[in-house]
């Protein structure tokens, strides 16, 4: 991606945040040398102090270069897609291009695909047969991964959790008696109704595992979903949440989320 954007002549960009590093130097340089750079960020991310602050900083030095920058405000359009379309090739990640640590990065070409994230970069979600960039219709392809799993093992990565369509899909997976795991992101602090959350998925019989990278994944057998989406809620303004989530049967995508998965599994603990 980084090599995309050091050559493209269009550029349109977006995450949660972005703060120092590689994808905004990068950013700043396609600008510089005269390439049409249009980034979007939340202006106001969810609790993250560090974010807001990071995506000034960013809006300032890229308006500096010569880029476009659109800071979105959360009670308006709320943001959380990680994508960027450069001529033509759109590349889906699961965090926020951190280079610090694993991350999945998908590059797109099909056509409807990128017409997708370029509208979603510019403010408007939608869905095809492959990709939804709304939250409620990227989670309930994940919810779909899991009821149709039928007594297949399941194995889920989330960095946030909530009482949502897919964690009561996981609660019936459990019950069930198939093999079900949730592995959660490392956190600080979780809020009382995360921990409940937590609880509930447990007593039912999901084995949770703490201390995950933040991917955000889902396997059940031959068939994944992959995308920026965490397992919280998808109601009122936040089911239109711009995002992105793809299911997915291709042999290397779905090859690629067993092994996040199996390695994630390997080094959490219950």
């Amino acid at each position: 991606m980084l090599a995309r954007i050091g050559s493209a002549h269009e550029v349109a960009f977006g995450s949660y945040f972005l703060g120092r590093g590689p994808v905004r130097d990068a950013l700043a340089g396609a600008a510089q040398r005269g390439a049409h750079v249009a980034v979007t960020l939340q202006a106001d991310p969810y609790r993250n102090s560090y974010g807001a602050r990071a995506n000034a900083d960013t809006a300032r030095l890229l308006r500096t270069a010569g880029a476009s920058v659109s800071l979105l405000a959360r009670d308006t359009v709320p943001f959380h897609l990680k994508a960027a379309v450069c001529d033509g090739v759109a590349y889906l990640d699961d965090r926020n291009f951190t280079q610090r640590g694993p991350e999945i990065v998908v590059a797109d070409d099909d056509p409807n695909d990128v017409a997708l994230v370029q509208a979603a970069l510019a403010g408007r979600g939608g869905a095809d047969a492959t990709l939804a960039t709304r939250k409620d219709e990227a989670q309930r392809r994940e919810v779909a991964l899991v009821d149709g799993a039928r007594g297949v093992p399941v194995m889920l990565e989330t960095e946030r959790v909530g009482s949502s369509p897919l964690t009561a899909a996981l609660r019936r997976h459990a019950r069930a008696g198939a093999p079900t795991t949730l592995i959660v992101g490392r956190a600080k602090q979780r809020s009382p109704r995360e921990r409940a959350t937590i609880a509930r998925l447990e007593a039912d019989g999901v084995d949770v595992r703490r201390t995950g990278t933040n991917e955000k994944l889902a396997l059940a057998g031959g068939a994944a979903w992959l995308g920026s989406g965490n397992a919280t809620g998808a109601f009122g303004r936040g089911a239109a949440q711009l995002e992105w989530g793809m299911d997915t049967r291709d042999p290397a995508l779905v090859g690629a989320v067993r092994a996040a998965l199996e390695r994630d599994a390997a080094r959490s603990r219950p």
